[in-house]
């Protein structure tokens, strides 16, 4: 189960698009959600720079980044 908070404009934006076409609003939102997910999926593997941005958060160790941008012997003399 999800609760989204929506602005005003937003909800009746999003309430005019569920009635005119006929559709659940769970049905519109797991759709968004899994295009969304697909698009950012297909952008992160067409860039390798891309799949370190956020890495801060702890995804990649600092080794991992330094491979990803400088490759394997980044750490050699």
């Amino acid at each position: 189960m999800l609760s989204v908070r929506l602005p005003e404009d937003l909800e009746a934006q999003f309430e005019t698009y569920c009635a005119t076409r006929r559709l659940r609003k769970s049905q519109v939102v797991q759709a968004a959600l899994r295009r969304l997910l697909k698009e950012e999926a297909l952008r992160m593997d067409s860039d390798p720079f891309l799949a370190m941005v956020g890495s801060g958060n702890g995804r990649y160790t600092t080794e991992e980044v330094m491979r990803m941008s400088r490759g394997e012997d980044w750490n050699k003399p």
